[in-house]
């Protein structure tokens, strides 16, 4: 019986101990950051010069950007890390805070790509209560099928099908996280699949082919409403975490359906 007791109690530590360790700042789960590619503190007055604003309002002060959406642009603020570099596997790395705003989306692409609507290859997006992990290569950012649900004349019932044959290109998950306040959000992308994790725990979870796209090489942040707040960005180089293998299923087991 004591040996008994003695077991569980062990089991119950090395338990504890794992979340821990997956859960802290850094620590690898499908990816291994390496080499720092990228970073900004915000520590100046300007999104210049390490960001290219295209639409919406974006104010730097106290070494954090606030973006807000235009309502004349009808379209949502982005900005993207200038000038652009090559990539494949990433760990992208920030702090946000939603004070009234739709949505923050990380937005990766390939500028020199023709195959998607703006080059887009994938998105992580953090919302209220939720974050949604899309492949655009294949999914709503395709050509074909973005140009054809754009097109006055495609019939609701053909818009149906469309987004049933890409359902699989993206991912819903609840999250508990207060984005009211600061939260670090780290995006894993290494392969075909992406995780995200919101203060060290995972959030959300997508294998998809486009997320595999060999030559990325842009990063930014779209936002819809008003406003979001972002700090302390980070790009790292990312290899295979060598034990991802044996915890992934636990840790898509445990995300928030």
């Amino acid at each position: 019986m004591k040996y008994g007791i003695r077991l569980a109690l062990v089991c119950l530590v090395v338990a504890l101990s794992l979340r821990q360790a997956l859960a802290a700042d850094g620590a690898p789960a499908l990816a291994q950051q390496g080499k720092q590619l990228f970073a900004d503190d915000f520590a100046r007055a300007d999104m210049a010069p390490k960001w290219r604003v295209g639409k919406g309002f974006f104010t730097v002060k106290d070494d954090v950007v606030s973006i807000a959406e235009n309502p004349e642009d009808k379209h949502g603020a982005y900005a993207y890390i200038t000038p652009n570099f090559p990539f494949k596997d990433v760990v992208v790395e920030f702090s946000v805070k939603l004070d009234g705003a739709r949505a923050c989306n990380l937005m990766i692409n390939d500028t020199r790509y023709k195959e998607s609507h703006a080059g887009h290859i994938l998105k992580a997006t953090v919302s209220p209560g939720k974050v949604n992990l899309a492949d655009y290569k294949f999914g709503a950012m395709k050509n074909d099928v973005y140009d054809k649900m754009k097109d006055p004349n495609t019939t609701e019932d053909e818009k149906k099908k469309l987004r049933q044959s890409i359902k699989d290109k993206s991912a819903d998950f609840k999250v508990d996280a207060d984005l009211s306040q600061w939260q670090t959000v780290r995006v894993e992308i290494v392969g075909d699949e992406m995780l995200v994790s919101i203060d060290g725990k995972p959030a959300g979870y997508l294998k998809s082919e486009g997320i595999d796209h060999p030559t990325k090489n842009a990063i930014g942040f779209e936002v819809g409403g008003k406003t979001v707040d972002v700090k302390d960005v980070k790009v790292w180089e990312a290899t295979p975490a060598s034990d991802w293998s044996a915890h992934r299923d636990a840790v898509i087991a445990g995300l928030g359906k």
